[in-house]
């Protein structure tokens, strides 16, 4: 049962992240229509993840005190109502109405599926099984495209949105008859990961500053500026500069979602063995994710040097098949270093976060294109190279920090443990 709990969260995770894409897609058709600048259409990628930001904080919480199932129902529903609203777009500001709308209940779609999933796998199991969720916003981002672009171009976007949001009320309807957990409880291996404990609601903010989680918050503001990135501008990029057309950039961006699905999970599926070999989380997803973030740097780096389409397609292809690692990778090491009752809140928040990517990724890379120019492809660069800069920061915040993670053995548990020894011994004193 657990593996078609994970096919159902693949799925939603593949519309998640189509839901994403599509505005990237229909970049030229809707602007064209809508007679939207640069700067507006950035300024649309941005209210997406503005209302996100909100979203992933507010309906994040909710995990606290209500059942991950009928939580991800809700949201599915809510982007069912968002897409199909595409028919009543006839200027800039029902567009971003739109966005808004449908980027509140994403926010939390992240968080709510970590608490699901956490709830049918093990912290030893819990690698492949969040590469394979989490491979469904590549496929969602890239495989996808195709069949996005056939639409958009034959049926118009409207239709396109529209139909989206009909795949997302029949998967929440199919999602209903599935059970909520597993009938026998998980059994963990490693008793010393934080994720093995629950800690009261009011401690969430001592988890939040905790060096090493700060460091994979920075991790997930990073992995949300090339996401948004790619969302917003790889599409026009790819045609643009590259030099492709519609439908060639359309097989060349599934051809580079084929590949980071497999990697995705590969890595996973390693990270896991690393785990089981040595029962340590540093020596496992950490240094796998550092080594990530550095090939991925260089490969960015890489596409504003060579001036070949070919070259400009691989590196950038390394590189975001790189950056479709940091997503899982960083997802379970949350699910891992957090307490379990707090994943979903401080996942929410920690989207929030990383939603200032979101924010202000896609109107500066607009605004860079803006000031460069007719040398659009400077312009580009130049967003591309603040990327770079990203990564290499958050690689070194990553070992600076990966030593001072939360454990379950910390003072206050050994101190609330004692006190529950002294307690236990009182009453049996007074037996």
């Amino acid at each position: 049962m657990r593996w078609v709990v994970l096919g159902f969260l693949f799925l939603l995770s593949v519309l998640n992240y189509t839901d994403k894409s599509v505005l990237g897609l229909a970049a030229e058709p809707i602007m064209t229509e809508l007679n939207l600048s640069y700067d507006q259409f950035g300024l649309v990628g941005s209210s997406f993840f503005a209302a996100y930001a909100v979203g992933s904080i507010i309906l994040g919480t909710l995990t606290y005190r209500f059942n991950s199932k009928f939580l991800l129902m809700m949201i599915a529903t809510g982007w069912t109502i968002s897409l199909a609203s595409a028919y009543f777009v006839e200027t800039l500001t029902h567009l971003i109405l739109l966005r808004v709308v449908l980027g509140f209940f994403e926010g939390a779609t992240l968080g709510f599926c970590l608490v699901h999933l956490a709830r049918w796998f093990t912290s030893a199991q819990r690698g492949t099984a969040v590469a394979i969720m989490t491979s469904g916003t590549t496929v969602g981002t890239y495989l996808a495209a195709p069949l996005l672009v056939m639409g958009i171009t034959n049926i118009g976007w409207q239709h396109t949105f529209a139909m989206l949001g009909v795949a997302s009320f029949v998967w929440a309807l199919f999602f209903f008859f599935m059970r909520d957990e597993p009938k026998q409880p998980l059994v963990e291996d490693v008793k010393s990961l934080a994720s093995n404990k629950e800690v009261p609601f009011k401690y969430i903010f001592n988890v939040l500053i905790n060096p090493y989680v700060l460091s994979i918050l920075v991790v997930g503001f990073v992995s949300m500026w090339i996401t948004t990135w790619v969302l917003t501008w790889a599409p026009t990029y790819l045609t643009q500069i590259v030099g492709l057309k519609p439908q060639s950039m359309g097989l060349i961006f599934a051809g580079m979602g084929i590949a980071g699905t497999v990697f995705a999970i590969c890595a996973g599926k390693f990270t896991d063995f690393l785990f089981k070999k040595n029962k340590s989380l540093i020596k496992s997803y950490d240094r796998v994710l550092v080594t990530v973030l550095l090939v991925g740097a260089a490969s960015y780096s890489m596409t504003t040097i060579v001036s070949s389409p070919v070259l400009a397609c691989i590196f950038l292809g390394v590189g975001l098949i790189m950056n479709t690692s940091l997503l899982p990778l960083n997802a379970a090491i949350k699910t891992l270093i957090i307490p379990k009752n707090l994943v979903g809140s401080v996942t929410g928040i920690s989207l929030a976060i990383a939603s200032m990517a979101g924010i202000i990724g896609p109107w500066i890379t607009g605004y860079l294109i803006t000031l460069a120019g007719d040398d659009v492809r400077s312009g580009f660069n130049s967003g591309v190279l603040v990327i770079v800069s990203l990564y290499v920061v958050s690689a070194i915040v990553l070992v600076a920090t990966r030593k001072l993670k939360i454990t379950a053995t910390e003072k206050e548990d050994e101190s609330r443990a004692a006190d529950e020894r002294q307690m236990n011994l009182e009453v049996s004193v007074e037996q």
